[in-house]
């Protein structure tokens, strides 16, 4: 058992380039918290408030998933095989997270909030997508989801997951502020991912998005009869 999994670990494959992606998402989830912190204490907030649940910090929170989204979706739409996967995988990602970070509608909250009916359809819905997204995914390249999921490739989310985790532990031991800025950086290490696969999609100079859809079709189309043959 443990002998496929170190020569799967040895193996060769794709890399995250992007390697100052934790210092760049920490320089900048730094920068933005103390800006917060500095015009929102001005305007007369205390420091549990500006990190307090639904406060500026959560907002701040909301519009780096909600950024991450728009550009991980962008950056599927011109990425092609493993590339378009990690960029699915990040938009429903956030689209999760976006949900989870949204105030629950209740008494005066009714602008910016989400009903308890909506919240687990939207999630479930963007769980629905990431796993078709899979199963598609490794039907066409057998052994792709192995590469995808190798630590070479996907660090970031495991950084990620070991940041969020330290975030609950302190909101276990209710440290807010520690929480959300722990949340914050999390976050933000998201986005700079799903910024980065967007400048990569750039570079990729592809077909249009309905030639490359048609022949996926197409693909998908005689491989099924082909099975069933």
């Amino acid at each position: 058992m443990l002998k496929p999994i170190l020569t799967w670990l040895r193996s060769s494959g794709p890399t995250w380039h992007y390697r100052r992606i934790w210092l760049d998402a920490l320089i900048v989830t730094l920068c933005l918290n103390v800006l917060a912190w500095m015009i929102f204490s001005k305007m007369g907030m205390t420091t549990h408030d500006i990190f307090d649940e639904d406060g500026p910090i959560e907002d701040l929170q909301s519009a780096s998933l909600a950024i991450t989204a728009v550009f991980a979706i962008m950056a599927a739409l011109g990425t092609r095989i493993l590339a378009r996967f990690v960029a699915v995988t990040t938009a429903c990602i956030s689209v999760v997270f976006f949900m989870r970070e949204m105030p629950i509608c209740r008494g005066s909250v009714t602008v910016y909030c989400v009903s308890k009916t909506w919240l687990p359809i939207i999630i479930g819905i963007a769980a629905l997508i990431l796993l078709i997204a899979t199963i598609v995914f490794e039907y066409r390249h057998r052994g792709g989801f192995l590469r995808a999921i190798h630590p070479r490739l996907s660090w970031p989310l495991g950084l990620i997951a070991a940041v969020l985790g330290a975030s609950q532990l302190a909101e276990h031991f209710d440290i807010v502020m520690m929480e959300e800025s722990l949340e914050s950086y999390g976050f933000m290490i998201l986005t700079m991912s799903s910024l980065w696969l967007f400048r990569f999609s750039r570079a990729q100079h592809l077909p249009p998005l309905r030639f490359r859809a048609r022949a996926s079709l197409h693909k998908m189309k005689h491989a099924f009869l082909h099975h069933c043959s």
